[in-house]
């Protein structure tokens, strides 16, 4: 069984993680920007629409295969510099990249067996474009603190990270999570756009 550490935080929020993330957001622009350049044989057949039954439903794929490898190698070098000061040097795990148009979302689960930490980094240019989309992750206690008795709404029950650019979000990976569904636009150039993964 894998070895984890204790997470010594639930929740951290890291704005302007990584200095080239407008080169990164440019490269996916100018990958899915073109319709008419998309062919049978062509790079664009590279996504994997992830459905699983009442969890998952959104398009993945390697980051490389849309950004380069370059660039991918570049911000794993960023997160494991961040992770040799700030997290007492936890291994970065390679990260997909994931794409959430109208109707896709994640619903509530962990990801207990998979990190002691889940990063969402976002390369979302406008989260005005779509509503739903946010990391949602559970408060301390919120299923167990039924009293007093007062109304709730899911944004009571959860910390709500909206997906920003350029932006890090790290939770512990055993904690309720999900990702509400997205509503409004069917254009993957203004969709929620992340690169996910975990550190261990």
């Amino acid at each position: 069984m894998q070895d984890y550490r204790s997470p010594s935080f639930r929740t951290r929020l890291v704005p302007d993680f990584w200095p080239r993330a407008d080169q990164a957001r440019a490269k996916f622009e100018d990958f899915m920007g073109n319709p008419k350049s998309h062919t049978f044989s062509g790079p664009h057949q590279c996504w994997d629409f992830w459905y699983m039954p009442n969890v998952y439903c959104y398009l993945r794929t390697d980051p490389a295969k849309v950004l380069g490898r370059e660039l991918v190698d570049d911000f794993l070098q960023r997160l494991r510099d961040f992770c040799a000061t700030e997290l007492q040097d936890m291994t970065a795990l390679h990260p997909w990249m994931s794409l959430h148009l109208n109707g896709m979302r994640h619903e509530v689960h962990n990801d207990s067996c998979n990190g002691t930490y889940a990063y969402v980094f976002s390369l979302t240019r406008d989260v005005d474009r779509f509503t739903g989309g946010e990391t949602c992750v559970a408060r301390s206690g919120v299923f167990e603190e039924l009293e007093p008795r007062r109304n709730n709404a899911w944004h009571g029950f959860f910390e709500v990270f909206p997906a920003r650019f350029n932006q890090l979000v790290l939770f512990d990976d055993r904690l309720p999570h999900m990702v509400p569904v997205v509503q409004g636009t069917m254009n993957p150039l203004a969709g929620r756009l992340c690169l996910t993964g975990h550190l261990r």
